[in-house]
């Protein structure tokens, strides 16, 4: 009778562990490379296959620059003025959700308009 459980009981442990080492090694990036999060970024992401799980690090001194995710239409004008999140760490981990675009801009005046933003 035990027996019968056991095989079900290990398929879901097998599967269980298959997802979570799906979530935990996502890649990590950091943007701008060795630049990091600095005028003229904009484009970094090209030719890149960044997806969901990965990991984008904002690397900048946070009394000059900041992170700020924002929709589509705030990245295209370089303004906030919808729903957005801020980083100012200087040292911004941010793991990318599941389904859709992300859009990233510093929203220090003038900054995005010089290319400080990646989508």
């Amino acid at each position: 009778m035990a027996r019968g459980t056991i095989v079900p009981t290990l398929l879901v442990l097998l599967l269980a562990v298959c997802c979570a080492t799906s979530v935990v090694h996502g890649k990590e990036w950091t943007v701008g490379d060795n630049k990091g999060w600095s005028f003229g970024v904009s484009g970094w992401e090209n030719g890149k296959r960044i997806q969901s799980g990965d990991m984008l690090v904002f690397k900048y001194n946070p009394s000059m620059h900041n992170v700020v995710q924002v929709g589509e239409g705030d990245y295209n004008s370089c303004t906030v003025s919808g729903p957005s999140r801020a980083y100012t760490s200087g040292n911004d981990h941010i793991q990318l959700a599941r389904g859709g675009k992300a859009f990233f801009l510093c929203s220090v005046p003038g900054h995005c308009q010089k290319g400080m933003k990646i989508r």
